[in-house]
């Protein structure tokens, strides 16, 4: 893999991040978690896990002055190298042209910026953060950041901080067990892509349902092992701390799956296709049989121009507050000025900009493209001499089981008929009966989750928003985001919603996320009404 212009020498890089490593703070795994109320109701309480973090567990300091000043003399030592090692580099630019084998030639690790490929929907040369939990789309949350390979990893993300303040991203995959488990050497945690899975004849082997005594008629699908499909995070804002730990202030955006793995070492890098729900990219126009095969190297350009236009949504979606702890300086944070209490009011979801200037230019892209698709679909340009091709790559990860739709709750009163397949229709049910769930447990949505109502239900007990969205704002989108923040309310609510939010990131359609919280919630509502009968 060669070396892009204006980088720095491999061996050069190598060599000094092993002696960044050496001086980065010891610690066990890449972050601690805790419980933290993020929602409030007058008479029960739901919690949300959420990764803010900077637990004092970990503070093993002592009153010997000797060793304080050995820590400070170490952690200037680390700042020094810092700052000569984490310098601006030059931006290494995505050449123009469709052919797949220079992919790996225009991206190294050792210039780690992050960038989307319009051409074909992927973010090249993204590194990957693999830890034992797993984040879905619409999430925010406040990272802390202390074991010396992530460090480094972060620390190298935010020394590409352009000028132009373009995104910062990074990729969120779950490898049970963290970095434990990626030194282990077993086949199962070692990083694989979306194609070497599919070829992987062991992969179901650590595949398991699991259900409880208590309901028994539920079933939850587990995989111990690293998984492909992830979230791309964006860093709002950061903080560094006196003892060389990061403060990260971070965003989920979009789901990926990993497509081609670059590098391991010191930390993973890989390119990764984004992945977009069935409603963003039908890939079958209205004309064209539904049976009918569609060839992967049609979808693939299609693909990217549905993947651009999606990202011309992100301003609007998701607004960038600052960590609320003063303007950025060169001092370094100490436990002690951290505002917790303030932190947690930024979490656990990300919340809309009040600015729907960008709303204009992302309406007109996504229309360019969605005509552009039925015209090539109509005029039947997917389905021409598809004996030479292959399945979209949307279909063999559902065909493969690496997405699949939410398991069936057995022995409940559903809202809905069973050929209820409509967003539309599903939005509404869902909407009830998250009414009837407040209702019956004196729960208030956050304001989070109140500003997806549709305008049309002020019906509702629940109030509505303050802040509306922008009529100019789709409302598949709207949609999308309440697929996977309605799941949440409940996900430590029983057997009904714990464990499952891999499920959510895996389901492959808007209208299957949504089918399945609404069985959940109506599971719970038919628990309720049962017990004040």
């Amino acid at each position: 893999m060669r070396t892009s212009l204006g980088t720095k020498p491999r061996s050069i890089m190598s060599a000094a991040a092993i002696i960044l490593l050496c001086f980065m703070p010891f610690s066990v795994s890449a972050f601690a978690t805790i419980q933290q109320q993020a929602l409030h109701a007058p008479t029960k309480t739901i919690r949300i896990h959420t990764t803010l973090s900077l637990s004092n567990s970990d503070n093993n300091g002592g009153d010997d002055g000797g060793i304080d000043d050995f820590e400070s003399n170490r952690m200037d030592i680390v700042r020094s190298l810092q700052k000569s090692f984490y310098m601006p580099e030059s931006p290494t630019a995505i050449p123009d042209g469709d052919n797949d084998d220079e992919t790996a030639s225009y991206v190294t690790s050792s210039c780690p910026r992050a960038q989307l490929d319009e051409s074909k929907g992927k973010i090249i040369n993204l590194p990957l953060w693999r830890v034992g939990w797993i984040e879905t789309p619409g999430r925010r949350n406040c990272l802390n950041v202390h074991e010396g390979i992530y460090t480094h990893m972060f620390e190298s993300i935010l020394s590409t901080q352009s000028e132009t303040n373009d995104p910062l991203y990074f990729g969120h995959l779950y490898l049970p067990g963290g970095t434990k488990a990626a030194k282990s050497g077993e086949e199962r945690y070692r990083l694989k892509t979306w194609r070497e899975e599919l070829d992987d004849d062991d992969r179901f082997d650590n595949y398991s349902k699991s259900s409880t005594l208590n309901a028994p008629e539920i079933s939850t699908p587990s995989v111990d092992r690293s998984a492909v499909v992830g979230c791309l995070m964006q860093i709002v804002d950061h903080r560094r701390m006196e003892d060389g730990r990061l403060m990260l202030l971070v965003q989920a955006v979009e789901r990926f799956v990993v497509d081609e793995v670059l590098e391991t070492l010191p930390y993973s890098v890989a390119n990764v296709q984004i992945l977009l729900d069935k409603e963003d990219l039908q890939f079958k126009g209205d004309d064209n049989d539904k049976n009918e095969q569609v060839d992967e190297n049609f979808c693939k350009y299609l693909r990217g121009d549905a993947v651009t236009a999606s990202f011309f949504y992100h301003d609007y979606e998701f607004n960038k507050p600052k960590l609320p702890i003063g303007e950025k300086n060169n001092s370094y944070l100490s436990k002690d000025d951290v505002p917790w209490v303030e932190i947690s009011n930024l979490l656990p979801f990300a919340e809309y900009s009040s600015d729907d200037v960008s709303l204009n230019a992302a309406n007109e892209k996504s229309s360019s493209m969605q005509e552009s698709l039925l015209a090539s679909m109509n005029n039947g340009d997917a389905s021409s001499n598809f004996a030479e091709g292959e399945l979209s790559m949307e279909e063999q990860l559902f065909n493969g089981g690496i997405l699949w739709d939410p398991p069936f709750i057995q022995n409940v009163i559903v809202r809905r008929s069973l050929d209820t397949s409509d967003c539309d229709a599903l939005e509404t049910l869902l909407w009830l009966a998250m009414d009837d769930f407040c209702r019956a447990t004196g729960f208030n949505l956050p304001e989070e989750v109140r500003v997806l109502m549709p305008p049309e239900m002020d019906y509702l007990d629940q109030m509505p928003s303050e802040h509306a969205l922008s009529p100019l704002y789709p409302k598949i989108r709207r949609q999308r985001r309440l697929s996977y923040l309605a799941p949440a309310l409940i996900e430590n609510l029983e057997e009904v919603g714990k464990g499952i939010r891999h499920i959510w990131l895996n389901t492959p359609s808007t209208n299957a996320r949504l089918r399945g919280a609404l069985e959940r919630y109506d599971y719970l509502n038919n628990k309720l009404m049962g017990q004040f009968e």
